[in-house]
């Protein structure tokens, strides 16, 4: 089968497995990446899909081949790989995944030494090598060796516990993911009454796809928080490193909120002072951020940009992004569910106020616009619109960021608008300071997209 070259995205490689890629990619993949980043050992683990053990046992092959030793971590999450990753010993690193995507779905995770990841242009640069066998063969053949990181990862996560969890019900979904092997490890014995669903692996995901950011894949959980009357509900993806937090009514708690929460919390429980998230957040984090003494800084969207500033800024206390993804530097700049769950729990037990209260308040105070996709014709003509808006806005004097798209703000109410990379859509995230502002500028914003 010929490697389709669409299967290397901006910092992946993805695609549906014995369509875009198999094996032999597998293997070509291996050898490019061994050639490419020139160091050694170089770690590899793998996810609990069905194609995954057959892929990563090419690519191993592929990287032996190409002159690399490699140290076969196993079944783990990708924060577990990440932690791993990072560890000063090793040369670098591919987990073979698809992350949240669908059961068809599978890929690879590339991580130079001490867990860096690759950017836009070098995951360009590994394609371009990739796709045109621009690799000599090596006269030597690396060697295999076995080792399992999760006892480790597990004693990291537990050592981060600060603080006395309050009593809480809480249903945690693994879906049949890769959550589903440190959920009960991680959170048994803290006082919680701990119901874990869906810990089986299962790579075929028999109960729901792990998306968490799809309603139709929260049904169960939502289901089980409401019959066991839970006081929150966590839902991880297919790989871990992203978490879903539900209320007690099993509607999800704006990610914006967990980040504002997690961030007040990291602060006060460190000397460093400065949190950084991606340039959809709502005004909350901001605010949180900064009454309780820290800095914030906007990023680009993606979880690689944010994990890169944090390598070379070490006063960066934490890091996120509205998709879900919790970034702790303490675990080499991995995005963690398992670590996000646990530090939210302890972040909670130390308010006065209930997660329901804190909730409640933040529902009244910030008026969030979930991202809301709209459908263009080409690029061009995303490009106008975002021109349009821009030109409208600037004349009504608004402050104005094209950090990643165009963030139109004004004091009490703020969008941002941009191209997805992928598909011929742009996204719109907007926040207002009231139910009657927000309902008057989201309408005002989307007429303006439409009327294109």
């Amino acid at each position: 089968m010929k490697m389709n070259p669409n299967i290397f995205k901006a910092y992946d490689i993805r695609g549906v497995y014995g369509t875009d890629l198999d094996e032999e990619a597998a293997y070509q993949i291996g050898r490019g990446f061994a050639f490419y980043i020139k160091t050694s050992p170089i770690i590899v683990g793998y996810d609990t899909r069905i194609s995954s053990p057959a892929l990563k046992n090419s690519l191993i092959k592929g990287l032996t081949d190409q002159g690399a030793d490699v140290i076969d971590i196993g079944l783990c999450s990708t924060p577990c790989f990440y932690y791993t990753a990072g560890e000063p010993k090793f040369g670098g690193g591919i987990i073979v995944t698809a992350s949240h995507a669908s059961k068809e779905f599978n890929g690879f995770k590339p991580v130079y030494k001490n867990n860096i990841p690759l950017t836009r242009e070098q995951v360009a640069e590994l394609k371009e090598i990739i796709l045109k066998n621009q690799f000599s063969k090596s006269e030597k053949k690396g060697v295999v060796t076995t080792m399992d990181p999760n006892d480790n990862y597990i004693k990291k996560v537990k050592n981060t516990i600060k603080e006395k969890i309050k009593p809480l019900k809480v249903i945690m979904d693994a879906g049949n993911g890769m959550a589903g092997m440190y959920i009960e490890k991680v959170f048994s014995n803290l006082g919680l009454e701990l119901i874990p669903i869906f810990t089986e692996l299962n790579g075929d995901f028999p109960n729901h796809e792990t998306n968490p950011k799809l309603p139709e894949n929260r049904v169960m959980l939502v289901e089980k928080i409401i019959s066991e009357k839970a006081d929150l509900g966590f839902m991880f993806d297919g790989d871990a490193d992203r978490l879903y937090v539900l209320d007690r009514n099993g509607e999800p708690i704006d990610p914006s909120l967990v980040l504002a929460i997690i961030s007040e919390y990291m602060i006060k429980n460190s000397d460093k002072k400065k949190i950084v998230v991606d340039v959809r957040a709502s005004k909350v984090v901001r605010h949180w951020t900064e009454k309780a003494g820290g800095n914030f800084e906007v990023s680009v969207c993606w979880t690689i940009p944010i994990k890169l500033k944090m390598q070379a800024e070490p006063e960066i206390v934490f890091g996120g992004e509205t998709s879900s993804h919790y970034v702790f530097p303490e675990m080499h700049e991995s995005d963690d569910g398992i670590l996000a769950a646990l530090t939210f729990l302890q972040a909670i037990s130390v308010k006065k106020e209930s997660i329901d209260e804190i909730n409640d308040k933040f529902k009244k105070e910030y008026f969030v616009l979930e991202e809301t996709n709209f459908k263009m014709h080409d690029v061009d003509e995303a490009l106008k619109i975002l021109k349009k808006l821009k030109s409208k806005y600037e004349l009504k004097g608004a402050q104005i960021l094209e950090i990643d798209g165009l963030s139109v703000i004004f004091p009490e109410w703020a969008f941002n608008l941009r191209r997805s990379e992928s598909e011929p859509l742009i996204r719109l995230n907007l926040e207002a300071s009231s139910k009657k502002l927000f309902d008057e500028k989201k309408d005002e914003v989307i007429n303006l997209i439409k009327q294109q």
